[in-house]
């Protein structure tokens, strides 16, 4: 297989009936998995290159099984596929690594999980979660080594939980204008920036440790956002950095270094 899909030919061939719940199979650079299919890999798949994206989960599952995809600049250039691209509703992707890719995994779409993927060496970001998206949750995955934020995050009420971010070249966890997104229980950890930032409204931050990051442990701006119960020490900068005045923002029961702020608590 090369660009086709991958839907189309297992459905063909037969790889993949109408009523089976799951197959195990091996899924080629370019491919989709669509919707009420269930794949497992059972080899990696990659260095991909020359396609969009290396391969497409449309409102389907995808279980890595522990295998590994990836991107490389085959051809000479300059240009990189994205990784694991997340499309439509409710799709499900588990249990592996991504690594090389623009964005290692692109979230697209709603009410997707993304869980136990490992992120690494991304051209950009090792998560991307897109601003026309909502109610997503990545929950255990790792992101480590991208070149930009380990986690970028976009859109309204995903749930953000139990994630590790480290050696990122910016932000290890990054929300840019969010609406009423949870962020609970994650790490973030000598991170090039910032462990935490976040702007928009109404995202709950709680429960979370940000420690050796080259700027603010935890940074938040804009307004109505909770940042209640984290550890953030030994942070470059600032252990916690808050917009004034305080009444935009809460912030209760947190243990940290140093903030300049009169707001933190």
């Amino acid at each position: 297989m090369t660009n086709t899909s991958f839907a189309t030919i297992a459905l063909a061939t037969g790889l993949i009936a109408a009523t089976a719940p799951a197959v195990r199979a091996q899924v080629a650079c370019g491919d989709t998995i669509g919707k009420g299919q269930t794949v497992t890999l059972t080899t990696d798949v990659g260095p991909c290159d020359g396609i969009e994206s290396a391969i497409i989960i449309e409102s389907g599952v995808l279980d890595l099984g522990g295998h590994t995809v990836s991107c490389a600049d085959t051809n000479g250039n300059g240009r990189y596929s994205y990784g694991l691209d997340i499309r439509g509703k409710k799709a499900q992707v588990r249990n592996g690594t991504v690594t090389g890719c623009i964005d290692n995994v692109y979230v697209a779409g709603k009410k997707h999980t993304v869980e136990g993927i490992t992120a690494t060496a991304a051209q950009r970001y090792g998560f991307y979660v897109a601003s026309t998206s909502s109610k997503n949750r990545l929950a255990g995955n790792t992101a480590t080594g991208n070149t930009d934020d380990g986690f970028q995050v976009r859109g309204a009420k995903h749930t953000i939980d139990a994630n590790s971010a480290s050696a990122n070249g910016e932000d290890g966890i990054d929300l840019t204008q969010t609406k009423k997104v949870k962020v609970t229980n994650n790490t973030s950890f000598g991170n090039t920036d910032d462990g935490i930032e976040a702007t928009g409204t109404g995202n709950k931050i709680t429960g979370n440790t940000s420690t050796a990051n080259g700027d603010d442990g935890i940074a938040v701006g804009d307004r109505k956002n909770k940042v209640i119960g984290n550890t953030s020490t030994g942070n470059g900068s600032t252990d916690i950095l808050a917009e004034e005045p305080c009444k935009r923002n809460k912030f209760k029961s947190n243990t940290f270094g140093f903030s300049p702020s009169s707001c933190v608590q």
